[in-house]
């Protein structure tokens, strides 16, 4: 099968995040079994323009202004160059419009939709353009084939007019292998992993710190993650004199995040919105108890009073209650950790590419 991919960014983009880790755990082993797989994704400073990355021939071009009309410009004359089998779009912020341009099989990939959530992420000229834009999925991608990762996904997709049968759920799979329970006893701090972003949360964490610090004067918060809402995520810790109970790590190797799972008294994912919520699996595999907001994503990935608890939407007094619950009730704890770790066995990136590739052919 030979695949043409549009996505905003490769694996080796300084800003990859999770949309892309997932695009490559997905597409790299179909390179393996014989498969050509071709991704267009944005240019950054000091790129290759063209480089295979295991097995995957990716094209950079453009930069984050240019490369949205640079696909819908483009594709056609890709398509003549590369002849798929199928165009796969990840569709991530703004849309590359592709079923305005090609009509042969086409598989739109996404996480989530922003919908309102974008206004708490970005000022108001972007913010409104990037909501824009989502508006017009109804218009132009409507008969197209979904894969999305969770069930909040769907529902949107539905609204907009999106077709059932073509509308299917194939939540994100994970390389749990070394996700293990620890051996040694767990330490008082939350564990906070994300991306350094507005919307990611990290400011709520801080918050249901304060709340709890009174009650649990030992307890701790390690925020796992870098990115460009570091300075105003410090400057918030240090306005509310958290300084010494807040541990800001940047950057970590997998092998140090896993250790931090390990000893961590409770994962804390505070996003607004997610795609899926791969660090609550991985919690889960390593026997962490897991509090998270009652968002999209998140409420597929965390099963509310079974692999871990929701807390409603954004509400830090509600989130502090339940972590306080985690801590204090030994019984829930330990229900929470096995069924969480029981959940956790379920996911592998084998069994999310096969299923990627059955869809893809049926779609053909």
């Amino acid at each position: 099968m030979k695949i043409l991919i549009l996505n905003w960014r490769d694996i080796k983009h300084p800003r990859a995040g999770g949309a892309e880790m997932r695009l490559h755990k997905i597409y790299a082993p179909l390179t393996q079994q014989g498969h050509q797989v071709v991704l267009y994704s944005c240019a950054y400073a000091g790129c290759k323009k063209r480089e295979n990355v295991d097995g995957i021939e990716v094209h950079r071009l453009g930069n984050d202004l240019t490369f949205a009309p640079a696909c819908t410009l483009g594709l056609r004359r890709w398509v003549k160059r590369h002849q798929p089998d199928i165009v796969v779009e990840e569709l991530n912020k703004l849309p590359f419009y592709s079923p305005v341009v090609y009509k042969g099989p086409l598989m739109i990939q996404m996480a989530h939709l922003w919908r309102n959530s974008i206004f708490k992420e970005a000022s108001f000229p972007v913010a409104f353009v990037v909501w824009f834009f989502e508006q017009t999925i109804g218009w132009f991608y409507k008969k197209c084939w979904f894969s999305v990762y969770s069930t909040c996904t769907q529902k949107d997709l539905k609204a907009f007019g999106a077709a059932d049968e073509r509308n299917r759920l194939i939540y994100c799979g994970g390389d749990l292998s070394a996700y293990v329970p620890g051996t040694v006893e767990r330490e008082p701090f939350m564990l906070w992993i994300s991306r350094l972003q507005k919307y990611k949360g990290p400011i709520d964490a801080v918050e249901v710190l304060e709340k709890l610090a009174p009650d649990f004067p030992d307890l701790k918060l390690v925020i796992v993650g870098s990115g460009p809402f570091q300075p105003q995520l410090e400057k918030f810790i240090a306005e509310h004199g958290m300084q010494d109970k807040v541990t800001l790590t940047g950057f970590i190797s997998e092998e140090e995040k896993i250790d931090l799972l390990q000893r961590a008294a409770v994962h804390l994912q505070s996003s607004y919105k997610e795609g899926w919520g791969l660090s609550v699996i991985e919690a889960n595999a390593c026997g962490c108890p897991v509090v998270a907001n009652d968002t999209t994503g998140l409420r597929d990935s965390c099963r509310d009073n079974e692999t871990g608890l929701l807390y409603k939407h954004c509400d830090i007094d509600d989130a502090a209650s339940k972590v306080r619950t985690v801590l204090t009730d030994e019984p829930l704890r330990k229900r929470l950790v096995e069924k969480g770790y029981e959940w956790a066995g379920g996911f592998s990136w084998e069994r999310n590419t096969r299923e990627i590739f059955d869809y893809l052919q049926e779609i053909i």
